[in-house]
C-alpha cells in the first residue's frame, strides 16, 4: 500500500503530486482550511512510498492508488493531480467509476508527442549519468522566477535526491509511454478543471490551447506562473480549488 496522509473531514479529495515530488508539495495550500477530507498519496518511488518494480506505468500507478483508497474504504472521490499526478488521475477515472471531479494542475490529457518522447529518453540518459545534477536543474527550471522560491526549491531538491535512480527512470518511462486520455477528458468535460500556468514550459500554453480549441473546457490561465502553481500562485490556487471542488 502506498503512503498516505489524511487531513480534515468531509467528502474525500485525493491529491496526487508530480514527478520528483511527494505529498509534501501540498503543504503551502494549508488543506486543513478546506471543508473536505484531503487524501495525500505518495506515488510509487516518491516520498515515503516504496519503489514498486511492478508499478512502472501510469496505469500501474493508478492501480496502486486505487488499491490504497479501497483499503481506506473510499469508493467515490474527486482528484487533484499535479503534472504526472494528473496523468494518474485520468487513468484512475478509466478504471474507477467512483472518480467524480478531476483537476489537472499544470498537467494535460494527451499522450507525448514524438519530440517529447525523445526528450524523455534524454532525461533517462542524464539521470543514469548524474541524477543530482538533473534534479537540481529540473526543479529550478519549473519556476518562472526561481530566485523568489529558493527555500522551496532547496527542500524539493533534497527530497528528490532521496529517490533511487531506478525510480526516476521508471517514472520518466511511465510518462513517456502513457496512453492518450483525450476522449476521457471530453467525456468528463463538465467535471474537469484545467489550471494552466502562462509561462509553463513543461506544459506550454500554446500546446494547451491547441488541444482545447473549439471545446468548452473549464480552464484557468494564471499569468506570470510556470509549472509550480501551488507555490507560485498559492492564494489564487486556493480560490480556484474552492470554487471547483466545493459545489
Amino acid at each position: 500500500m502506498l503512503h498516505f496522509e489524511k487531513i480534515g473531514s468531509g467528502k474525500p479529495v485525493v491529491f496526487l503530486h508530480g514527478f520528483l515530488e511527494s505529498s509534501s508539495m501540498w503543504e503551502s495550500l494549508d488543506l486543513a482550511q478546506f471543508p473536505f477530507q484531503s487524501i495525500l498519496i505518495d506515488l510509487p518511488g516518491h516520498g515515503k512510498s516504496t519503489f514498486l518494480p511492478d508499478a512502472v506505468s501510469i496505469a500501474a500507478m493508478a492501480q496502486e492508488v486505487s488499491e490504497t483508497l479501497q483499503s481506506l474504504d473510499i469508493s467515490e472521490y474527486d482528484v487533484v493531480g499535479h503534472s504526472m499526478g494528473g496523468y494518474v488521475a485520468l487513468q484512475l477515472a478509466k478504471i474507477n467509476a467512483g472518480v467524480n471531479k478531476i483537476c489537472l494542475l499544470n498537467s494535460n490529457f494527451w499522450e507525448d508527442a514524438p519530440q517529447k518522447k525523445i526528450d524523455r529518453n534524454r532525461v533517462i540518459e542524464v539521470v543514469k549519468t548524474n541524477a543530482p545534477r538533473f534534479i537540481k536543474e529540473a526543479i529550478s527550471g519549473l519556476f518562472a522566477q526561481p530566485k523568489n522560491h529558493e527555500k522551496f526549491i532547496q527542500k524539493a531538491i533534497l527530497e528528490a535526491n532521496i529517490m533511487s535512480v531506478e525510480a526516476i527512470v521508471y517514472a520518466t518511462e511511465a510518462m513517456r509511454d502513457r496512453t492518450d486520455s483525450t476522449i476521457l477528458a471530453q467525456e468528463k468535460i463538465a467535471d474537469l478543471k484545467i489550471i494552466q500556468g502562462e509561462l509553463d514550459q513543461a506544459v506550454p500554453l500554446e500546446t494547451m490551447l491547441e488541444h482545447t480549441r473549439n471545446q468548452q473546457f473549464n480552464m484557468s490561465i494564471l499569468p506570470n506562473v510556470a509549472h509550480m502553481t501551488h507555490e507560485e500562485a498559492t492564494a489564487d490556487l486556493r480560490l480556484i480549488l474552492r470554487d471547483f471542488l466545493i459545489q
